[in-house]
């Protein structure tokens, strides 16, 4: 908490006479909505509207008492005229605000991220994943972790995720992101594990941040529409272990992106504390057009997948016990060969983040909470049915990488074990990459027996154009299910497959809404499969519908 007259220095403004200058500020905002008594709110140009616009409701909050207004411009003739009906405001125009406020918010809330352990995860696929597998390890092994992204924000607590605070952006804006770690440092918080995505980085939302860790998943194609081209999605990706500090940087040695970061940072003069993770060694082309062998941190060796999750043979390089490199064999009880990947960056995020000197006991903690790990809502969720009904996997994949990878894991860890079909129901998000849309057709005609093409938030498009982009992918239209109600699609699938099939639905995974024309009416995936098995269901069980 910081005075009016501590502010106003900070930012070299004018400074405030009489008893104001003293006053409390408890919090900072750029959000009007937010907003409550001793807030300091700071109006900003925003895509489509400035923070100013909401002035009225502003003045609203603060009631009768002295409070602080921070603007990147001066008010309008009418707004100074309201401001001044309230002489107990505090109101300045401050030049270059927006590119002072990570500076700002970090000194307001005094550096929370110098007492915390920051972990940053990017990358396309994965980041939900692999902070949610992170948090769960790290409270194992005793700390107190608060999580920020997809899932929420709050301190986490073992299986019982729906305690976060939803949000309404994976990553928070500059300002929140330093009150959010502030608070978890009020709580007693050690580590916070933090999804950043890639518009976060280009707009700058975690600058002022001091990561413990940054750390990459994988980089495939996503988000063009904001960011133009593929090259400078990967680009502001790669920002995260180029521009930020960070004690330790975790990179994916099987990644193309990956592999670049690795030569850049091996080609600084002071190189930052490196740790690569694989499956199996990767030759890489170095500046040189030269093939050279990564020797990573920790190598997946080997790797078999199950109806019941993964098992993998790991060979810890940094990690030395009795003479001899560290080596084990775990199981972890997730579907997807991709979420080896996720196990072994969460596993190197943790490792790496404590001493050497800690590392190998760090290691042996954590073999313990492998066989208990559990995977996100909407994240590969293998949904519980009577076996009557056919097996049924919700994804949150929605690009044509991710939703490859599902149909390869489903088939692997599934549809080979006790044969059938694999079905697939999706969809593609509007005002989105319409460059995908074909794209994820040919991915599900490729590995998928059955095709069911729906509508998946499609917010301001017509839903039929976007399926009739989507359907442009497709060789063989014939072969192609249609059924633009969502809930419909999934219990049309459910009532034609067998038993012995599995049905994938993907695309919106944990959400709880359809997104149509600005509102977000309730609606879950889920819960569209639990409602056909306690109702048609029952009649495919009865019938004889699906029996061979």
């Amino acid at each position: 908490m910081k005075t009016i007259a501590q502010v106003m220095m900070f930012l070299e403004l004018d400074p405030v006479g009489g008893e104001k200058s003293q006053y409390p500020i408890r919090a900072l905002s750029l959000d009007s909505r937010c907003i409550q008594s001793q807030d300091g709110f700071i109006a900003l140009q925003g895509e489509s509207s400035h923070g100013l616009d909401f002035l009225e409701s502003v003045l609203a909050q603060f009631a009768e008492q002295p409070a602080l207004i921070l603007m990147d411009k001066a008010p309008s003739t009418a707004q100074q005229t309201k401001l001044r009906a309230h002489p107990w405001i505090v109101w300045r125009v401050v030049e270059g605000l927006k590119g002072r406020l990570a500076t700002l918010a970090s000194w307001f809330y005094d550096h929370p991220s110098r007492h915390i352990k920051v972990v940053g995860i990017t990358g396309t696929n994965g980041k939900t994943s692999t902070a949610f597998y992170t948090a769960q390890l790290l409270t194992g092994l005793g700390h107190t972790t608060a999580l920020m992204g997809t899932l929420g924000n709050g301190i986490f607590k073992q299986g019982h995720v729906d305690t976060l605070a939803s949000t309404l952006n994976t990553t928070s804006d500059v300002v929140t992101i330093q009150r959010l770690l502030a608070s978890f440092v009020a709580q007693g918080a050690d580590y916070v594990v933090m999804e950043v995505s890639s518009h976060a980085l280009v707009l700058g939302r975690v600058a002022g941040v001091e990561f413990e860790v940054v750390a990459l998943t994988q980089v495939t194609r996503d988000h063009l529409d904001f960011h133009g081209s593929l090259e400078l999605y990967q680009q502001a990706k790669q920002t995260l272990f180029t521009d930020y500090p960070a004690r330790i940087k975790v990179v994916n040695a099987n990644d193309s992106v990956g592999q670049a970061v690795i030569q850049q940072l091996a080609s600084k003069k002071h190189c930052d504390a490196l740790w690569r993770y694989a499956i199996r060694t990767n030759t890489v082309q170095n500046s040189s057009n030269k093939l050279s062998v990564v020797a990573p941190e920790l190598l997946c060796v080997a790797l078999s997948l199950t109806p019941k999750g993964i098992s993998l043979s790991l060979k810890f390089l940094a990690l030395k016990e009795g003479g001899g490199k560290v080596q084990a064999s775990i199981f972890v009880p997730l579907l997807g060969a991709f979420n080896a990947e996720n196990i072994l960056c969460a596993l190197s995020i943790i490792v790496a983040s404590h001493s050497e000197h800690d590392q190998t006991e760090t290691w042996n903690k954590i073999k313990v909470w492998l066989p208990q790990l559990h995977a996100v809502e909407g994240r590969m969720q293998l949904i519980e049915l009577p076996d009557s009904c056919p097996r049924v996997i919700v994804d949150f994949a929605h690009t044509p990488d991710a939703l490859q990878q599902v149909l390869v894991a489903a088939k692997a860890h599934l549809a080979s074990s006790i044969g059938g079909k694999l079905w697939v129901i999706f969809g593609c998000g509007g005002d989105r990459d319409q460059g995908k849309r074909s794209l994820m057709a040919q991915v599900a005609e490729w590995l998928a027996d059955q095709v069911m093409v729906t509508s998946d938030n499609p917010r301001w498009e017509a839903p039929e154009k976007i399926i009739a982009q989507i359907m442009q992918g497709f060789k063989r239209v014939d072969n192609v299910l249609v059924e633009q109600d969502r809930s419909q699609a999934i219990q049309q699938v459910l009532t034609f497959a067998e038993p012995q099939d599995v049905v994938l639905i993907a695309g919106k995974g944990h959400e709880a809404y359809q997104d149509i024309r600005g509102i977000k009416e309730p609606f879950q995936d889920q819960q569209v499969v639990l409602d056909w098995m306690h109702t048609v269901g029952k009649a495919h069980q009865t019938n004889g519908l699906g029996e061979n």
